[in-house]
């Protein structure tokens, strides 16, 4: 896992609304000095001057949180740190698509886009190959996009609170992702469990509380992560 994930001390740390001498949300090149942060963060804010991203890149920022704002896109001019930034968090905006120039963020480990107003991701998404960490949770998702599934590195994925109907554990859907860990698809709209998501023995964390599940039962559900896989591997026919 990388060093500074979504919660970390240094990234949740550096959350404040800009210079309060001139009232600006948007820091300057000083306020990113030593912290390759940039942080603007519930600042109502709808676009990101280029400026900022230029001294950003001057400034080698590698983390970049936009958080709590009305961003209606990703920031056109984001792609100046294309070879820089490590991780990005677009938590709680107005972004409907992902656009497809997303991979040449090659060296992107954590993504946090939960809360706005997603249904797809572009299958370029795919490409984010050290993508460790992905968050679309309270989004409107109604499946998984397939583009996460070619992501080998993802160890965590979070996508709760969205409308998912159904579940991919096949070699081609959640079964290629042999680094996952963490699995939370709770508060969607799954009615069943294909029992070969027992197999995927790297998950630690699976939570599917809040879905209108026949099976597993609730009781089972409440147990916890292993309880629920084993119960999940008694239900896979002999043939597989």
């Amino acid at each position: 896992m990388p060093a500074d994930g979504l919660n970390s001390p240094r990234v949740q740390g550096r959350r404040s609304g800009g210079d309060q001498k001139d009232a600006s949300p948007f820091p300057d090149k000083y306020d990113m000095r030593g912290t390759r942060v940039l942080s603007i963060y519930k600042s109502r804010i709808t676009e990101v001057p280029a400026q900022v991203f230029e001294e950003a890149r001057e400034e080698l920022v590698n983390v970049v949180q936009l958080q709590d704002n009305r961003l209606c896109e990703v920031p056109k001019d984001l792609h100046m740190l294309g070879e820089l930034l490590t991780q990005l968090d677009l938590t709680k905006n107005q972004i409907s698509y992902i656009p497809t120039n997303i991979s040449q963020f090659s060296r992107l480990t954590c993504f946090n886009v939960s809360c706005n107003l997603l249904r797809d991701l572009p299958l370029e998404f795919g490409g984010l190959q050290l993508l460790c960490e992905l968050d679309i949770s309270f989004n409107r998702f109604e499946r998984l996009p397939r583009c996460i599934f070619d992501l080998q590195n993802l160890e965590l994925l979070l996508a709760h609170d969205n409308h998912i109907e159904d579940i991919d554990a096949s070699e081609t859907g959640l079964g290629a992702l042999k680094n996952l860990r963490v699995l939370d698809l709770s508060n969607n709209d799954i009615r069943q469990v294909p029992p070969i998501l027992g197999n995927m023995r790297n998950i630690v964390t699976l939570n599917l509380m809040g879905n209108p599940l026949r099976q597993p039962r609730h009781q089972i559900l409440s147990a916890g992560t292993e309880a629920i896989m084993a119960f999940l591997r008694t239900r896979i026919p002999l043939s597989q």
